[in-house]
């Protein structure tokens, strides 16, 4: 899984956007096949890699709505 630090008011790089986008795109495809236990990994990496930005934590609250 990808280890993203980001912090709100701090630039993203282009490998913390990359591994956010591949992590969504994986969470997408999951949820698209019904792999719930996939979805919920993917999930967790998205999770991890929110931090302290807001609108990413609210993507993952929904995302966990979704697969609960």
């Amino acid at each position: 899984m990808h280890e993203i630090n980001v912090t709100m008011g701090c630039s993203m790089s282009y490998a913390e956007a990359k591994a956010i986008a591949l992590l969504r795109l994986e969470l997408r495809a999951c949820w698209d096949q019904g792999d719930r236990a996939g979805a919920r990994r993917a999930l967790d990496g998205l999770e991890r890699a929110a931090g302290n930005d807001n609108e990413l934590a609210a993507e993952t609250r929904r995302w966990a709505a979704k697969i609960a």
